[in-house]
């Protein structure tokens, strides 16, 4: 594997797509599939936590997910991202996980302790003002059940588009907005007590390019508040 840098991470540096990533890696390029794991590796924790509840689960998740993926080098074809076959394992490696005995179940809150960490560019206050809201919206997300869950950290938390969404949680684009617009509607009811987080526009609209409007969920993990 190339020398790199200290500190940095494989994805840092490696401009290539994943498509790219997977034609390498299949050639021998570990350094190719250690960038596909540090692209990709928070999002499917987020996913595995949100269905888990248990961050030990969720990291236990990801080690399986790209064990899978290694095995299947020879057989994946990502037209861009792999992001789809992906995530759809992690989301069947999720739902399988049973229960821990005695587990103290975890929220979605946990999942953004490194990325306020990383924010060093932000003001102490800042950076309080924002684990804030970020808590405020997580806890109103891990009220939702599974399925709405599901489709608003894919989509919000973790930016996938619609079509994507739809082909790993294995139902038509259509059931996506549904629950999407559903869950929206119950964020709203949640977060109507905080009006500083300007929760719009109203979930009765679509946006184009297979994207639901941009809400607080999307806006304050992104790390802005205003």
């Amino acid at each position: 594997m190339a020398r790199r840098s200290a500190g940095r991470r494989p994805d840092d540096e490696d401009a290539r797509g994943d498509r790219e990533l997977v034609y390498a890696a299949r050639g021998g390029d570990t350094g190719a599939f250690d960038t596909l794991f540090y692209r990709h590796k928070d999002g499917i924790f987020r996913l595995g936590l949100a269905i888990t509840k248990d961050p030990s689960a969720a990291e236990e998740v990801v080690v399986d997910t790209f064990a899978r993926a290694h095995r299947a080098l020879a057989r994946l074809e990502p037209e861009g991202t792999l992001r789809p076959w992906l995530y759809r394992v992690a989301v069947n490696l999720s739902y399988n996980r049973k229960p821990r005995k005695g587990l103290v179940m975890s929220t979605l809150e946990g999942a953004t302790e490194d990325v306020l960490q990383s924010e060093e560019r932000s003001s102490p206050s800042s950076l309080a003002e924002l684990a804030e809201l970020r808590r405020t919206v997580l806890l109103a997300v891990d009220t939702l059940g599974p399925k709405h869950r599901l489709v608003v950290v894919l989509h919000y938390l973790n930016g996938l588009n619609l079509a994507e969404i739809a082909q790993i949680a294995g139902c038509p684009v259509g059931t996506v907005k549904s629950r999407l617009h559903y869950a929206l509607r119950r964020l709203r009811a949640h977060l109507a007590s905080h009006p500083e987080l300007g929760f719009e526009p109203d979930p009765g609209s679509l946006a184009t390019r297979g994207r639901m409007p941009l809400p607080a969920v999307q806006r304050v993990w992104r790390g802005r508040t205003e």
